[in-house]
């Protein structure tokens, strides 16, 4: 028997030996890839959820309790760190990650911090560079120490931008339907589901932005 096995693989050319080996690996793959978990879908932005407590939890985080060190341990270490202030005065330390994959959703995410006026007040005097825009509009680079500071941080809000557009019918499908519905001037239509912290801007011809807020943002919406 062993005899036959081996003049069967003699006579096999190179090509059959790279088709065999190709689908031993294949099959190897399969039972070493692990296969969805649970806590992928449990950071889908249509499963988020408002706990006992009245606390947002949305794509594995908490807002007001969630650092950013916890969303750069889950959606990697690429983020980019500034502070804001506007014309009006009003001031924001926020963060980018430019790249991350919710589930399987491709999309950018914007986290906005939690500080005290103070403590913006302090780290604007500490800016490491400040560039003014057309609007008048201040951003502030910090210093690499700082940077690392606000790591420790807790999550005030954060937004999704999907690469990929939404539909009303695949919102619907998977969010269920909005408490309430407003278009404002400029055409754009907010979509308020309080019962996830969600609210869903739809841009005619631009990406659509998921933005998770604490429950109070919701009041009258």
């Amino acid at each position: 028997m062993m005899a036959k096995i081996t003049a069967w693989l003699k006579s096999l050319r190179p090509v059959s030996w790279v088709i065999i080996i190709s689908l031993v690996m294949f099959v190897i793959l399969l039972n070493i890839v692990p296969q969805g978990r649970d806590y992928d879908r449990a950071i889908l932005p249509w499963n988020a959820t408002v706990n006992e407590q009245g606390q947002v939890l949305a794509l594995g985080l908490t807002l007001n309790e969630s650092t950013l060190r916890e969303i750069s341990q889950l959606y990697g270490r690429d983020i980019e760190v500034k502070l804001f202030e506007l014309p009006s005065g009003e001031r924001s330390a926020e963060a980018y990650l430019h790249s991350a994959y919710v589930g399987t959703i491709h999309t950018a995410l914007v986290a906005k911090l939690n500080l005290t006026p103070q403590q913006l007040d302090e780290y604007f005097a500490r800016g490491a560079r400040i560039t003014v825009s057309k609007q008048g509009a201040r951003e502030v680079l910090l210093n690499s120490q700082d940077t690392l500071d606000l790591f420790n941080y807790p999550i005030g809000e954060i937004t999704m931008v999907p690469r990929r557009r939404l539909t009303a019918e695949a919102i619907e499908k998977r969010f269920g339907a909005p408490a309430s519905i407003h278009t404002d001037d400029d055409g754009i239509a907010y979509w308020y589901f309080p019962d996830k912290g969600l609210e869903l801007l739809l841009l005619e011809g631009s990406n659509d932005i998921l933005r998770f807020k604490p429950l109070a943002a919701f009041n009258g919406k």
